[in-house]
């Protein structure tokens, strides 16, 4: 049995969909930004927006496939592969660094004042995109709190850092525009993506450290320990002896095996009705637990 309170998959496709869309937007007007300006701000903010609409993209493939579900021979799979497209996010993310750190240090070098009507179409999208980004952010962390989703979390992150590049990004060009008649004005435009990089650094050590962790197969906590023991204790009189349990955390899923041992002559409709109180009780308290309780037979002289 599992038990996903908050948002469900469908949900949290939803909220990948409604992200992707937005992405799709953001990158056509990136694009048209920096061909009409030279702003090195703006060919960092292009590229990085491009790859972090494929990161997007991939996610929502991955959501896709876990909304499908699996079959008993995959489903500890599920797991990993939301872990997997978070790590990619994270390394595109790591990618998206490295070129503006490039851009930035290559403007520090060789300054120019910026110019073209490609500032104007990107302040118009910064600001719009300023609240954008901002809700989005906030309405995925919300679905990886609520639903422990590796995807949602990294998606909750990226948005993040893209609502931070488009106040930079934003007070960089009204800066550099209006402070122009300045020698030294020049560097606010590469100072800018070196602060836009420096959080996206932040946030994917976050991504890769999460995720990485994740795809460790790993007991439960001791809190959740202790429910499952209390559970069993809630119940002792029904059933003879525990033979055993066994739990695993994979990605998102939690997965609990239970062997219990029943008195012989207890009737088939009782150990059904104390097994699925069981699974329904413990389930209940562990949120994304998918709960398998096993009857061993008594051993026999």
């Amino acid at each position: 049995m599992n038990n996903t309170e908050g948002f469900n998959d469908s949900e949290r496709q939803k909220a990948l969909r409604m992200s992707f869309i937005a992405g799709l937007f953001d990158v056509i007007i990136t694009v048209a930004a920096f061909a009409f300006s030279n702003s090195s701000v703006l060919l960092a903010d292009f590229l990085k927006t491009t790859i972090e609409f494929i990161a997007v993209l991939l996610s929502l493939l991955a959501m896709r496939k876990v909304c499908k579900g699996a079959d008993s021979n995959f489903e500890y799979g599920l797991g990993k592969l939301e872990n997997l497209s978070s790590m990619f996010v994270g390394t595109t993310m790591a990618l998206s660094f490295m070129i503006i750190t490039g851009m930035a240090f290559k403007n520090i070098i060789h300054p120019e004042h910026i110019t073209g009507f490609g500032l104007w179409i990107s302040i118009f999208s910064q600001t719009l995109y300023f609240f954008i980004n901002g809700m989005l952010s906030l309405k995925n962390s919300r679905a990886a709190k609520l639903g422990a989703s590796p995807i949602m979390a990294a998606q909750a992150r990226l948005f993040l850092t893209r609502f931070i590049g488009n106040l930079f990004i934003l007070l960089s060009l009204v800066l550099s525009m209006s402070l122009k008649d300045f020698h030294w004005s020049v560097y606010i435009d590469p100072a800018a993506s070196l602060m836009i990089a420096f959080a996206i650094f932040l946030s994917t050590i976050g991504i890769f450290k999460n995720s990485f962790m994740d795809l460790l197969d790993k007991t439960l906590e001791e809190n959740h320990q202790i429910i499952i023991l209390g559970e069993l204790a809630l119940c002792f009189n029904e059933y003879e002896q525990i033979h055993g349990i066994r739990s695993r955390r994979s990605g998102n899923k939690v997965y609990i095996e239970i062997f219990i041992e029943f008195d012989p002559e207890k009737k088939v409709s009782e150990i059904t009705q104390t097994i699925a109180k069981l699974s329904s009780s413990i389930s209940q308290k562990i949120a994304g637990s998918s709960v398998t309780i096993g009857v061993t037979p008594p051993a026999t002289a």
